[in-house]
């Protein structure tokens, strides 16, 4: 999820975005660049338009024998499912996960707990299903699991004061702490219809299990904008976004990292800095914001506030690293011929009161879909972006980041002819340089990468039209290796079947009009390795469960060896 702006029952999103001039060559970044245009676009978010007069793909499956056959050794996470009732687009469907984090007891490799937009509770105030929190837990090494709806995020899930002013609850994000503590932190946001010039009344919260994931507490409230602690709206010229939380394994100390935002009197954009609170009391309470990316004020060239999609872990020794994408620049207008997208790491060895940044590689942004107003792949109607993944690996003190960027795309005069979305893995010990960027491409598209580390094992996972290289088909997939030797090792395939991801979310393509299915498929991917070396990827499926329902985004994983 990013900024959002209601007008006229449909949110319009806005991002900012690099296109590409010329087909990038060099893993290095030193070939040509990918300058900067900083504009605003309109975006449909996660529901995107609801309307009951559109029709979803998965409403022509009802009734009909799946067209996929069983998916083990795949495993749905979900359980106790819902159906979309009548006045939706997915009227009869199977309700929607999408956005998959997941998180391993560092004591108990059984022990697994997962997330998920989860779109089953039905909201009055909009009339229809939104994204409410839930939990999924395993303790038997991912082959069964509970689902728990996380208490009180929303106004549908019996949230009380500021809460309560709250529509839908994204971007959810998992970590386990020590002696079984699981954190599981999301963003709260309104749906109610604004001028032009405001923002939605957004903010992060935090809730909290003992047990593993079996059990959770009510939220507590990290940040808000826009809401009164009685639940009325408040003007506010910020919108939080893409939260994401970790926690230190030896001093319990918990870390959420997001991005703000910010717009001037009129609406328009100013930057996006990131930012990073910290508790010491398992969330009980909560330091103040500090801003993880250098300031606008007083600009001379380097890494920007213009940030989103933070990923932070704790090292060893207490570090906090953040990996984020931002723009680097020469001058705040960001109109410099060397401009460019970047990831960047920051770093903090004061318990995240400060922060200093650099940048590890260039990022390559992909090509904007006019007609789906967002960073797109050919052929498909679904939103991308680039944002780093960032692991870190407690036996060898190495930090892994991945992202997956357009540097092999085909380009004339600057203009995108076919997307080649290629996965980048780069690694370092922490606090020292960075490898060269690693590039894990099959023979098409890769998007959604994730990362996972332990032991010096590292394992890559992300979808791939490799098995439908001219098609729209879908699989997940993963490279596993030793160290830098995940660039080399071979692409292998986790799905049983490649699957059609324009299922769920519907909406009207901005230039040609024409209905794009398909539109919203999550904006992340998650991996986790235990210390039993064996990884498990959690992804949005669109297969649902074959012979139980029709195709449907659910949230899937499996238990897989990281070397064999």
């Amino acid at each position: 999820m990013r900024r959002s702006l209601l007008a006229g029952g449909v949110l319009a999103l806005f991002a900012l975005t690099i296109q590409p001039a010329t087909a990038a060559t060099t893993v290095s970044g030193t070939g040509p660049h990918n300058p900067l245009l900083k504009q605003v676009l309109a975006e449909g978010d996660d529901e995107l338009t609801d309307s009951p007069s559109l029709s979803a793909l998965c409403q022509g499956y009802l009734g009909k024998p799946s067209p996929y056959g069983p998916i083990a050794p795949n495993v749905d996470m979900i359980s106790g499912d819902t159906v979309v009732p009548p006045g939706s687009s997915q009227t009869g469907c199977d309700t929607a996960q999408n956005e998959t984090p997941i998180a391993v007891n560092p004591s108990d490799p059984d022990n697994l707990v997962a997330g998920a937009n989860d779109y089953r509770v039905y909201n009055t105030r909009e009339s229809r299903n939104d994204a409410s929190g839930y939990a999924y837990a395993s303790f038997d090494g991912g082959h069964s699991w509970s689902d728990v709806r996380l208490p009180h995020l929303t106004y549908q899930t019996g949230a009380t004061g500021a809460l309560s002013y709250m529509d839908s609850a994204g971007d959810p994000s998992v970590a386990f702490g020590p002696h079984n503590t699981v954190y599981y932190a999301n963003l709260v946001f309104s749906r109610a219809v604004l001028p032009a010039t405001e923002q939605s009344a957004s903010g992060i919260v935090l809730s909290v299990s003992h047990d593993g994931g079996r059990t959770w507490d009510d939220p507590r409230i990290v940040h808000l904008d826009g809401v009164t602690a009685a639940g009325t709206y408040t003007p506010t010229s910020i919108f939080n976004d893409k939260e994401w939380v970790t926690a230190d394994p030896r001093t319990g100390a918990v870390y959420i990292t997001w991005t703000e935002f910010t717009y001037d009197a009129n609406g328009n954009y100013v930057d996006s800095p990131v930012f990073s609170v910290t508790s010491h009391d398992f969330g009980g309470h909560w330091s103040g914001p500090n801003q993880i990316s250098p300031s606008m004020t007083g600009f001379t060239g380097g890494i920007t506030s213009f940030g989103s999609g933070t990923n932070p872990q704790v090292a060893n020794d207490g570090t906090l690293y953040v990996a984020y994408e931002t723009s680097v620049c020469a001058t705040a207008a960001c109109t410099g011929p060397n401009d460019h997208d970047a990831v960047v790491l920051a770093t903090s060895r004061d318990g995240g009161r400060t922060f200093t940044n650099r940048e590890v590689a260039t990022d390559y942004d992909f090509p904007i879909n006019d007609d789906i107003e967002n960073n797109a792949l050919t052929g498909e109607n679904f939103r991308i972006n680039s944002f780093p993944q960032l692991a870190y690996d407690p036996v060898t003190n190495h930090l892994w980041v991945t992202w997956a960027d357009d540097r092999l795309g085909s380009y004339t005069n600057g203009v995108s002819t076919r997307t080649h979305g290629a996965t980048l893995v780069s690694g370092a010990v922490a606090g020292g340089p960075w490898s060269q960027p690693l590039v894990i491409s099959g023979a098409a598209d890769e998007v959604f990468p994730a990362v996972a580390a332990f032991g010096g094992r590292v394992a890559v996972t992300f979808y791939s039209r490799s098995w439908d290289p001219d098609g729209i088909g879908l699989d997940y997939a993963y490279a596993v290796g030793w160290g830098e030797g995940v660039g080399r090792a071979p692409i292998r395939r986790i799905t049983t079947q490649t699957e059609n991801p324009q299922v769920q979310f519907v909406t009207v393509g901005a230039e040609t009009g024409n209905v794009l299915q398909g539109a919203f498929i999550g904006d992340y991917t998650a991996v986790v390795m235990g210390a039993d070396f064996r990884i498990h990827p959690a992804w949005t499926d669109f297969r649902g469960d074959p012979g139980a329902s029709t195709p449907n985004q659910d949230a899937d994983t499996q238990s897989i060896p990281a070397l064999r």
